[in-house]
């Protein structure tokens, strides 16, 4: 079952939809995520996409970030997000946009310091949201995005953001995402 595994909520176990669609993030992939952003996390706005159970948005507001935004459409992710919310109390910093991650891209315009981007691997889920990432006003050069897919798929990085690092956890891979800088000439 998935879980918190550090800050102020440390230990709680989260509601998780079962079914085959459905691949919490591993605790020792956040982990691995967290102790790297460790310090950066704290007073975030994050952005939680393909959020389903909310397992990294509700991480990263353990670790001390001030607000996350959870963009999910599947009904039954959705359910269980919610519960878990409501069993960490923590309403009044969160919002849960029930909306597929491609048309909230197309219509928000927003300002996250962390984007946790989790799509379903192998269905260019991926390179789709980062295309929309790329164009979107709200992302700027102080926001990191934090992809997760399988380490043996390829991502390509659209024109106007650069791949910062990768790790890799066994199937799993995180890919550290920010915008280019523009350089003045």
């Amino acid at each position: 079952m998935p879980r918190i595994t550090a800050g102020e909520f440390k230990g709680r176990n989260l509601r998780y939809p079962e079914g085959a669609r459905f691949r919490p993030t591993m605790d020792k992939v956040k982990e691995a995520l967290f102790s790297i952003v460790a310090e950066e996390i704290i007073d975030a706005r994050v952005l939680d996409l393909y959020a389903a159970a909310g397992g990294l948005g509700l991480e990263a507001l353990s670790r001390g970030a001030r607000q996350a935004v959870f963009v999910e459409q599947n009904p039954q992710a959705c359910r269980h997000l919610e519960a878990n919310i409501r069993a960490l109390k923590v309403s009044d910093r969160t919002i849960v946009v029930r909306q597929d991650v491609r048309v909230y891209l197309k219509q928000s315009k927003f300002f996250a310091t962390h984007i946790f981007c989790d799509p379903p691997y192998y269905y260019s889920l991926a390179k789709e949201t980062l295309e929309l990432l790329a164009k979107n006003p709200g992302v700027t050069t102080e926001t990191l995005i934090i992809l997760e897919h399988a380490s043996d798929e390829e991502i390509a990085i659209p024109k106007g953001l650069e791949l910062r690092e990768t790790r890799e956890y066994g199937e799993t891979k995180l890919s550290f995402i920010g915008k280019k800088e523009r350089r003045v000439k």
